[in-house]
């Protein structure tokens, strides 16, 4: 199995954003250890420019409007943002994974050679990824 090392690239699911934003229970833990290290310079997180306007309609609903823009531009204080433009867009109708919002931010970081790795609660939804995808715990895991 590939390890992770301080320093590396890698790219957020909206998953593990959610995870912690919205508090859900099983899973927030994990996601805020993942945001501690990139707080702390251990690690550099990306997201994709979709991913931003997918976690703020979900999380405005819960938090509100004026709440869930402060929460995600904080949050990219120690994210990095991949864009998404047509060629993103493009090269997601040919790639192979299961869901197609899932595969436009994948196109995000395969574009982006830095990325070492994808986290992701849904890691089967990457079985044919170029990069290694990883869940929070194995992500995690390999700091330990």
């Amino acid at each position: 199995m590939q390890r992770c090392f301080i320093g590396d690239w890698n790219f957020l699911d909206s998953d593990v954003i959610l995870d912690y934003f919205l508090d859900r229970k099983t899973f927030a833990d994990r996601s805020q250890e993942i945001f501690m290290l990139a707080m702390n310079s251990k690690i550099k997180l990306f997201i994709s420019s979709l991913s931003i306007s997918n976690v703020d309609y979900l999380l405005k609903k819960k938090v509100g409007r004026i709440v869930s823009l402060y929460m995600i531009e904080d949050f990219c204080t120690f994210c990095g943002i991949l864009s998404v433009g047509e060629k993103e867009i493009l090269q997601a109708f040919k790639h192979n994974i299961k869901d197609f919002e899932d595969s436009i931010p994948y196109q995000a970081a395969l574009g982006n050679p830095e990325i070492k790795a994808i986290i992701s609660r849904n890691v089967m939804d990457y079985k044919k990824s170029q990069i290694p995808v990883f869940s929070p715990e194995i992500f995690l895991s390999s700091f330990k």
